[in-house]
């Protein structure tokens, strides 16, 4: 009965890990071109208004 028991636990476990895993894959995989964007314009806004900077 127990070893049963830790089989279930131990399958309910490797199929958690597997949906974690495909959730972290997916939002890295559609994330990654929004966050360079982002970043790009950051760093755009942030050069534009530099050379605006007199000295």
């Amino acid at each position: 009965m127990l070893g049963k028991k830790g089989q279930s636990t131990l399958e309910y476990v490797l199929v958690l890990s597997a949906i974690i895993a495909a959730i972290i894959f997916a939002t890295i995989t559609f994330m990654r071109p929004r966050l360079q964007n982002s970043m790009n314009h950051v760093t755009n806004q942030m050069a534009n208004q530099i050379q605006k900077i007199r000295f």
